[in-house]
């Protein structure tokens, strides 16, 4: 087929993860613009605190401006990246999880790059598809968006993605493609949130609404957003294999294509390592199967991401036992492979103290009261929107989605009653907003680590995916506003 990558084997490595020096330096650019933002601000808006009770729960959004607090020292400002590791808050919980997802893929994937697994894992994939290459986009796109949408996937994909990029790359495409049918379609699928338990599930509890009802507009939703997702990237990628020229990223691409040496034409199947992609797809799914199981049994949805931790752990050993990496090679390669990833990890607390520079410099309640003002007296169409703006603005300082729930949505739903807001609307627009700015926010930690595990830096992410994104914008907006005035009217 046109354009699919086929190369006679070497002996050169394959090395599925290679941190993107260019991209971990402008993203912890643009976060330090972040930080410096924040810290302005503590100086720019009052102090201020709402009333507590002791599980810090917000008691019947009584606020007030206290010019006494503490606030935040100079020092602490400097430190901010290594003081969010003291806190309690659940940010610092996730900022550790994520380090240990990241130590983890470097470790695990070294090992699975030597042992050919993945190589052998793409040519098998590529072989099968070579004469319909284009049902891969909409076929791994479904796949992704499905995982986001009903079992709240994100940070769990996070591995996944060089896998989905040398699959691209295999496939004659560049990187942009393998990000968007892999981690942008994930990001889509959990903004939909069909049944996600993490956004979804955790709103209506606040707001004592049946759990997962009002699936009408969220099936909606998925499936438009599916439709431009794997619409766009497709056309992309058709454009792409005339001209692979017009790729942003064609220079960096052709480089990182030399690392790899696909034989499709003639490839032959491996019995040991069809063994070892079973046992690590069987170890997969049990992450998918606990996913599921958090939708009935919610005490189980705080620790995927530990499960999810020590599952690639289990499942990448495991594949690489299959393979006869042992002993102390093995041990030799995790090593390797986790020292490989350590400069990201100034990135990741960089992007974590953008949250505890709000939060202690006491402007965090101010940052709710003053967006929750700005809703009241409005009429319903423009609360809603507004109500998607908040939920926004607070994703620049809390990444995790029940986190930012239990904060902001017992406030919002007081609210409903007196600006005419439905609460289903209410936490439609919640989750959009939740979802959708995974992509797209510079203060997730996430996002910013996937980019830098690939060619692709925060400006180009931004200018390739700005156009699918507002499109994206424009439905969810169409729909709250449905929702506001048809569906709950």
């Amino acid at each position: 087929m046109d354009n699919i990558e086929s190369k006679q084997p070497s002996e050169g490595r394959v090395k599925a993860i290679t941190l993107s020096k260019k991209s971990i330096i402008v993203a912890v650019a643009v976060v330090l613009v972040l930080v410096i933002t924040a810290y302005v601000l503590t100086f720019v808006l009052p102090k201020g605190e709402y009333e507590r009770d002791a599980n810090n729960s917000i008691i019947d959004g009584t606020y007030k401006e206290n010019p006494d607090l503490d606030g935040i020292t100079w020092w602490q400002f400097i430190l901010s990246p290594i003081m969010i590791l003291s806190s309690t808050s659940d940010g610092a919980t996730i900022v550790y999880v994520i380090i240990a997802l990241m130590l983890v893929i470097g470790a695990i994937f070294a090992v699975l790059d030597e042992s050919k697994i993945l190589i052998y894992l793409i040519e098998s994939m590529s072989s099968r598809f070579k004469s319909r290459k284009y049902l891969l986009i909409f076929a791994v796109s479904f796949t992704f968006m499905f995982l986001g949408s009903a079992v709240g996937m994100f940070e769990e994909l996070i591995p996944l993605v060089p896998v989905v990029v040398m699959l691209s790359y295999a496939m004659g495409w560049d990187a942009f493609v393998g990000l968007g049918i892999s981690i942008l379609a994930a990001s889509c699928g959990f903004a939909a949130g069909v049944v996600n338990p993490f956004s979804v599930g955790v709103a209506q509890t606040l707001g004592g609404l049946p759990l997962f009802s009002g699936i009408g507009p969220r099936l909606l939703m998925f499936a438009l957003a599916y439709i431009i997702v794997s619409g766009f990237i497709f056309l992309y990628a058709k454009r792409i294999d005339k001209s692979p020229q017009k790729s942003a990223v064609f220079a960096l691409d052709s480089v990182r294509k030399k690392e790899f040496a696909f034989n499709i034409d003639t490839f032959e199947r491996d019995p040991q390592k069809d063994k070892a992609i079973r046992w690590f797809a069987c170890w997969m799914l049990f992450v998918v199967v606990c996913s599921i199981t958090a939708i009935f049994w919610h005490q189980l949805a705080d620790y995927i991401m530990y499960i999810t931790v020590a599952v690639y752990i289990i499942g990448g050993i495991g594949a690489s036992l299959f393979c006869g990496i042992k002993g102390k090679r093995l041990f030799a390669l995790l090593g390797k492979g986790s020292l490989s990833l350590v400069p990201a990890i100034v990135m990741i607390l960089i992007a974590g103290g953008v949250r505890y520079i709000v939060t202690e410099g006491d402007i965090m309640d101010t940052i709710l009261y003053m967006s929750i003002n700005s809703i009241k007296g409005q009429n319903a169409n423009v609360a809603v929107l507004l109500i998607y703006l908040v939920v926004f603005v607070f994703e620049v300082f809390i990444q995790s989605g029940s986190a930012k729930a239990f904060l902001i949505m017992p406030i919002i739903f007081d609210l409903c009653g007196l600006v005419g807001v439905h609460p289903q609307v209410a936490v439609l627009a919640f989750t959009f907003a939740d979802g959708f700015s995974n992509m797209f926010l510079p203060s997730n930690a996430g996002l910013l680590l996937i980019l830098g595990l690939t060619t692709v830096n925060y400006p180009k992410w931004i200018k390739w995916s700005f156009a699918m994104q507002a499109s994206i914008l424009a439905v969810t907006i169409g729909i709250l506003l449905l929702a506001q005035n048809v569906i709950y009217a």
